[in-house]
């Protein structure tokens, strides 16, 4: 089935913005935490210059991620500071403007996918595609739309029954947002977002609750 256009939105400079990747026929994306784990790092060695990553929950079948696109500037500067043997077909054509910001965004964001895909096959004797394509992402269209989201984020494993208190979920950015160990996350710009880590942890509280009663939906 189609996904709806509105899930397929352009990746902008300094916009913010909701991706979904979801698995093919609901099957699991991770079979165990080591999986989880090799996700996460090859998600933060990918996203290095391209986006900013404010929240993110893994699930079963589906993976949420709240990004900040870099600027044109920025990723033009970090993709020259690598050396020019290294560099992908698509980050030579951005360099020369034969393609623009969000497909430069979009095939580095599927060249992780693959990446990843590649690996999860390999180690549990599986082959074909992993994950939905194209990838949904959403453009953040205001402040209370931001806010909302990291709650809903931090929140989905009520909304899908998996924990009844997702403040111990280990597999989200909740726990690392309150602690003060070293993260790709931009803990500080979250926590100011908020007015600090009580406001965080009062209004998740608050707002998760909404969540799992009324079934609610954040795209």
């Amino acid at each position: 089935m189609p996904i709806n256009e509105k899930y397929i939105e352009d990746f902008v400079e300094n916009g913010f913005m909701h991706i979904i990747c979801k698995s093919v026929t609901g099957s699991k994306l991770f079979k165990d935490d080591a999986n989880r784990l090799y996700f996460l790092l090859k998600y933060a060695k990918y996203s290095i210059g391209y986006l900013k990553t404010y929240s993110y929950i893994l699930i079963d079948n589906h993976v949420h991620f709240l990004i900040k696109s870099t600027s044109s500037d920025e990723l033009k500067s970090y993709l020259k500071s690598l050396s020019t043997d290294s560099l992908k077909t698509h980050q030579k054509k951005y360099l020369a403007n034969e393609i623009c910001y969000s497909e430069a965004v979009e095939f580095q964001m599927k060249d992780f996918f693959i990446a990843y895909a590649m690996a999860f096959n390999k180690k549990n004797g599986r082959s074909g595609s992993l994950f939905v394509n194209p990838f949904r992402r959403v453009r953040i269209v205001d402040e209370q739309h931001l806010y909302q989201l990291v709650i809903y984020i931090h929140a989905n494993v009520l909304k899908h029954g998996i924990y009844k208190e997702f403040k111990s979920y280990k597999w989200s950015s909740y726990q690392t947002i309150l602690s003060e160990k070293k993260t790709i996350l931009q803990r500080e710009e979250i926590l100011d977002f908020f007015g600090g880590k009580d406001s965080f942890t009062k209004q998740h509280q608050i707002q998760s609750q909404y969540f799992y009663t009324n079934k609610y939906q954040i795209e």
